[in-house]
Parts: C-alpha cells; sequence; structure tokens
C-alpha cells in the first residue's frame, strides 16, 4: 500500500513533459531520464499489492502509474472519511479515563484532518483579507 502526505504530486506530471522535451534534445539526458523514471516504477511497483502491481505493470511513465493510482485511491479515501466521520459521531467514554478518550478522539479528528483536501489561496480579496483577519483574532482570543 503507499502511504503519502499529500494526495497529488505534481513532479511526477510535470516529468513526462520533461521527458519528451529531453528526448528531443540531448540523448544522453534522455537516457538518465529513462533510468530515473524506471527506478521509480521500481518502487511504485515493490510498494502496491499484487493485484494491484499487475493492473499498472504496463503502464510505460511514473507518472501515468501514478496518476492512475491517485485516481483509484481518491474513491477510497472518500469511503474511508465518511467511516472515520460515523466513528466521529458514535465514539463513547465507555468507562475509560478521560485523557484515553481524547487520545482516541483526537487520533480520528487527525486522520479526517489529514485526508481533508484545502486549495493553496494564492491571492485573496479585500473580503476575504477582512474574513481571515477577523478569524485570526478570534482564535488568539
Amino acid at each position: 500500500m503507499i502511504f503519502t502526505t499529500h494526495s497529488s504530486f505534481t513532479p511526477l506530471m510535470d516529468l513526462t513533459l520533461l521527458h519528451w522535451e529531453i528526448s528531443c534534445l540531448d540523448p544522453v539526458k534522455a537516457e538518465q531520464w529513462e533510468a530515473c523514471n524506471n527506478l521509480v516504477i521500481a518502487w511504485l511497483m515493490n510498494n502496491v499489492m499484487d493485484t494491484i502491481a499487475r493492473s499498472i505493470l504496463f503502464v510505460k511513465t511514473a507518472a501515468k502509474i501514478w496518476s492512475e493510482l491517485e485516481k483509484r485511491f481518491a474513491i477510497a479515501n472518500g469511503s474511508r472519511k465518511y467511516h472515520l466521520n460515523k466513528e466521529t459521531y458514535s465514539l463513547k467514554q465507555d468507562g475509560q479515563s478521560v485523557s484515553d478518550h481524547y487520545t482516541r478522539m483526537k487520533s480520528v479528528w487527525e486522520e479526517i484532518e489529514s485526508m481533508s483536501e484545502l486549495p493553496c489561496i494564492t491571492t485573496t480579496a479585500k473580503d476575504v483579507d477582512q474574513f481571515l483577519n477577523c478569524l485570526t483574532k478570534q482564535q488568539v482570543e
């Protein structure tokens, strides 16, 4: 199984374009790219279950393999997130100490949070800036 800190890994997608550019310009760099691509493919193949490995066996680039895996596991993450949310609402202390119960709840919360993808804000409008400033002030208080 593959574990990542981010669900999208765009540098691999950029490598496909890079390969095309390199192979047109420099055969030595194209060969080096192929070696690196094969290394990443080997790493990916050795870190997934056999059934998954068979489904990506004939894909030519690491970027395409990653893209296929990302699509496949995005669906599974949605299901896992649903079950975690359901678990959050059904958690009960049931004789546990407050510390143990809180630790159990926090681990579920953190897993849910790790699955939440929020887009990066690159530019903000004036009203968004005002909202974020108010939110920051509230958190400080």
